[in-house]
């Protein structure tokens, strides 16, 4: 498989360190051969996008990109016992941006200079603008051709019949993740997405705020509802966009207004997905100070959130799952305690799969 980077099983379990009487997860699962063959049995793959090139060119804070590692440490960690099923998931690897994301830096450092240049005015100031809006519309770019790699990897693990959980990088990998589904399903799937943003906005080049509008307007999301949308960060396109009979919004302002509670947010996104192929997308930005591109000063809770991700793959046809937005060092909880919440949404999610009958 060309753009999936494995980690081989050695590497896992030099990752775990053991105590006696304990088993962990890392002892346990096994690993995508060197060629991205799934080992037999699999129904979830653990998948990584270290990148954060869509928050780069949505003018956000970069991070993103170290949320795989991290978390992934975190859950070779997790206990693994009674209540997982730890045989039945693998880990896949990363998808290889390397490239890109070594351009995207570049790109970016020069885009803030240009950008500084610009603000100052004089007569340097419109050249400066000019060049800004060039390396703009090349970290735009370069996000597209992540959008490709991802949707070879989810096609690949989809049609070797895994689940992938994936794991960081920008909200913009969600448009890779619902494309890879698609091709394999041969058909535009539904999205629950957990997120205070619609991430509906204009197409204007790719980046980490507009996945959901290239996903529709590219003919691979067919329904989608968002829990937790956060009626004051709403732009225009959001607001519009939710008078579309297949997008539904059940926002955080209801939840704290008393008008509906988060139960009923997650069945009436059930019930708008339908039965159809779907993903879930959980942006960690829609926990309350949690570390991420965009940090929430008021959300939802862990434990909420952790809810949303148990019922979701426990009611939907999950044909894949994304934690998205993480950003290890980017606000007031220290590093293990982000990928901490992160290995136990995957751990959620993992159980919620793994208790549905196989397709």
């Amino acid at each position: 498989m060309q753009w999936l980077r494995p980690v081989a099983e050695g590497e896992l379990r030099t990752a775990t360190a053991g105590r006696a009487g304990e088993t962990r997860l890392g002892e346990m699962m096994r690993a995508c051969d060197s060629a991205g063959h799934v080992p037999p049995g699999t129904r979830v793959a653990i998948l990584g996008i270290p990148e954060d090139v869509g928050v780069r060119a949505n003018l956000g804070r970069p991070g993103t990109r170290r949320m795989w590692r991290e978390a992934l440490r975190a859950l070779l960690h997790m206990q693994a016992n009674d209540t997982i099923d730890a045989s039945r998931i693998a880990v896949a690897g990363a998808v290889d941006v390397r490239d890109i994301q070594r351009e995207a830096k570049a790109a970016d450092r020069a885009l803030a200079a240009a950008r500084r240049e610009a603000a100052l005015g004089g007569r340097r100031a419109a050249r400066a603008a000019e060049s800004a809006a060039l390396l703009l519309g090349r970290l735009r770019e370069l996000c597209a051709q992540i959008d490709s790699r991802v949707e070879a990897v989810i096609a690949h693990l989809r049609g070797a019949g895994a689940v992938p959980i994936v794991i960081g990088g920008g909200h913009n990998n969600a448009l890779g993740i619902l494309a890879g589904c698609a091709k394999s399903a041969g058909r535009a799937v539904n999205c629950v997405n957990v997120d205070l943003h619609g991430d509906l906005r204009a197409m204007e080049g790719r980046h980490s705020g507009n996945a959901f509008t290239y996903a529709a307007h590219g003919g691979v999301l067919d329904r989608y509802a968002v829990i937790g949308l956060q009626e004051c960060t709403a732009n225009a396109a959001v607001m519009e966009a939710q008078r579309n009979p297949r997008m539904r919004a059940f926002t955080l302002d209801a939840i704290i207004r008393g008008e509906i509670d988060l139960a009923a947010c997650i069945d009436g996104a059930v019930t708008h997905a339908g039965s159809g192929p779907a993903t879930i997308e959980i942006d960690i930005d829609c926990v309350t100070g949690a570390p991420a591109s965009a940090t929430a000063a008021s959300g939802l809770s862990p434990r909420e959130v952790r809810m949303c991700a148990a019922r979701l793959s426990r009611e939907l046809d999950v044909h894949a799952a994304h934690i998205a937005e993480g950003a290890p060092g980017l606000g007031p909880w220290p590093d293990a305690m982000l990928a901490k919440l992160v290995a136990e949404l995957v751990c959620d999610i993992a159980k919620g799969i793994c208790a549905r009958r196989a397709p």
